[in-house]
């Protein structure tokens, strides 16, 4: 695939966004750590929440006033991690999906941040985080129904298609992990509000888990900031 490029357009609407990308090359994944590590960050993520609030959680509140600021309607569409954290609190047990999928939740909520990702082999050309014109054309998620985007919402798109929704929401079918799925491009976003330390912090354990996990190997890491370079 080619490039990985956020335009002006979502810098001026989220001032202070930092997304951290980068290759992800799957090995042979440890299945029964990665159902550990997922069970283990479910429960902290419910434990730590619980006590103030998932709407009220430090780094999560940062991202709905970010978000509110963005124009994204948070009662319909709240980023995935708050998504995460709110059944976290309401259901014991973790959903699971396929190895690389678990392995990037749990990191989510360890972290308490989004994480995403998308199977390079289904992306046409570069992957773009953008604003929409609107009325593009996006299939969700598990659904065969087709929805139209809205005008100025964010959106991660490639060359060909609409990615996600209202940037932190809903992701396509197209782009889907699952078990066949041997690299992807996977995605965190935060804020500069959240700190160096939350930063340095992401960068280390997303190397860590996916190496000690997933046996991944993981090349072109860059941490985009508005007028930075790879870092």
């Amino acid at each position: 695939m080619g490039n990985f490029v956020i335009s002006k357009d979502v810098f001026d609407k989220i001032p202070g966004l930092i997304v951290i990308s980068g290759l992800l090359k799957v090995g042979k994944p440890a299945k029964e750590a990665i159902s550990s590590y997922l069970n283990d960050s479910w429960r902290k993520i419910s434990q730590e929440v619980s006590k103030q609030g998932y709407k009220n959680y430090p780094l999560i509140a940062q991202w709905r006033e970010a978000l509110r600021g963005a124009g994204v309607p948070l009662k319909r569409c709240p980023p995935s991690i708050e998504a995460i954290a709110k059944r976290a609190t309401k259901i014991n047990t973790p959903f699971s999906i396929n190895p690389v999928v678990d392995t990037y939740n749990a990191i989510s909520m360890e972290l308490v941040l989004p994480f995403g990702a998308f199977d390079t082999t289904q992306l046409d050309g570069s992957l773009y985080l953008r604003v929409s014109n609107g009325h593009e054309p996006f299939v969700p998620l598990g659904s065969g129904e087709p929805q139209e985007t809205e005008e100025g919402e964010i959106v991660y798109a490639d060359t060909s298609d609409i990615l996600t929704r209202h940037f932190l929401w809903r992701q396509a079918e197209k782009g889907k992990i699952t078990e066949q799925s041997t690299e992807c491009m996977f995605l965190c976003e935060l804020l500069e509000s959240m700190g160096e330390q939350t930063l340095q912090k992401a960068t280390r354990l997303i190397e860590d888990r996916f190496f000690s996990l997933l046996d991944g190997s993981l090349r072109d890491v860059t941490i985009h900031k508005w007028g930075a370079g790879r870092s």
